[in-house]
């Protein structure tokens, strides 16, 4: 089997993961309810993760991140956390244009077609009105990374919170929270970091005044009746995924053990030859930035968004699937995107979703099956 869906989860699972959940079966509690051996054995695989998580992308303080179900529940907490119009851009994802457009008052930036976005139309979007810009750090159809960095210092400068999604860019992208000026910082588990599903975090800078998204029991402040508005138990309602999270911790030190650097070198250098192959074969066409074109210092997750002429992107990921390449065919949750592109009226796309373990010698073995399904 050749793998291609790494952008809808990871696969395969390092070993260590694997250990990990097993050893978390054995000795879990419940974190934070009790002073036996389980659960103390919790509270100490929680703290350690929240440690690893806070070193990975470079803040300071690790009771600054609360564990969430994934992305999802990161991005709707965040949005809760605003105040005044919403600033986004047309590459986001549901997980982001949902919650947004359930709250109101917000404003969507344009992309360039090929998945682009143009930093001074951002810059020139922000007005009085603009609380915060949320956006994601790489695009889960093109695999474009944003210069998050540039855009933080502009809200930095401009006044407003800089909330970043990157469900698709953690674990491949180097991020620092403190550098790149991120306010909020959403993230799941069980893509680049190589955790399970169910997991994920959520990452609020000290200076932004808490509000509870939902209440619950936290093992804190029994006899409060209200949610308490510290992190990390402001967000931390109910009993924790511990097995989950010890997961998500095998998975932070996998990936960090190989270098983020390195991460993101692989997966560049598998799109770059991929795209550029791909582009080649008359009768496909490659969605999204031009990798022959792009500068050096141009990054991607390992994504390639394609169709192949006289087929439906089910159909072509469908007959793939029958020899073994597993891909994901439509709108991947991300229909501005796929406007923006020029897919919303061809049934989407198949998109090829690459890491680290995949080889050129995949590529060429895809690139082959193409080829018939042309012929």
């Amino acid at each position: 089997m050749i793998y291609m869906d790494n952008a809808a989860t990871s696969w395969p699972k390092p070993q260590q993961v694997k250990e990990t959940v097993t050893e978390a079966l054995e000795n879990a509690g419940n974190p934070g309810r009790g002073t036996h051996s389980y659960a103390v054995w919790s509270s100490v695989k929680l703290d350690d993760v929240r440690q690893k998580t806070a070193k990975l992308f470079g803040i300071q303080e690790p009771l600054q991140i609360s564990f969430t179900l994934n992305a999802t529940h990161a991005l709707n907490i965040a949005v809760n956390l605003c105040y005044g119009q919403i600033l986004t851009t047309a590459m986001e994802h549901n997980s982001v244009l949902r919650p947004v457009a359930t709250r109101g008052c917000y404003n969507i930036v344009k992309a360039q077609s090929d998945g682009g976005i143009d930093l001074e139309r951002i810059k020139n979007s922000i007005t009085p009105l603009t609380g915060a810009v949320i956006m994601t750090h790489a695009s889960n159809i093109t695999g474009e990374v944003y210069d998050i960095a540039q855009i933080g210092e502009i809200c930095r400068k401009k006044g407003v919170l800089f909330i970043v999604d990157c469900a698709q860019s953690a674990g491949i992208i180097p991020i620092d929270v403190n550098a790149m000026n991120i306010d909020v910082l959403c993230f799941t588990g069980h893509k680049g970091l190589f955790g399970l599903q169910g997991t994920g975090g959520i990452f609020v800078s000290p200076h932004i005044k808490l509000r509870p998204f939902m209440s619950g029991g936290t093992g804190s402040h029994t006899f409060v009746f209200k949610q308490p508005t510290e992190m990390p138990d402001c967000f931390e309602a109910g009993t924790m995924n511990t097995h989950g999270i010890a997961a998500l911790g095998a998975g932070v030190d996998y990936v960090s053990n190989i270098g983020i650097e390195k991460m993101r070198e692989i997966h560049t250098a598998l799109w770059r030859y991929f795209s550029n192959e791909a582009r080649k074969i008359d009768g496909i066409t490659v969605y999204g930035p031009d990798a022959a074109k792009s500068s050096e210092t141009k990054y991607n997750t390992g994504i390639v968004l394609l169709n192949v002429r006289g087929k439906e992107s089910h159909e072509v990921s469908e007959e793939l699937g029958k020899n073994g390449i597993c891909t994901r065919a439509g709108y991947h949750c991300a229909p501005l995107a796929h406007i923006t592109v020029g897919t919303d009226n061809a049934g989407g796309a198949v998109r090829f979703s690459m890491n680290h373990l995949n080889t050129k010698n995949e590529i060429d073995n895809i690139l082959c099956k193409l080829r018939e399904m042309i012929n």
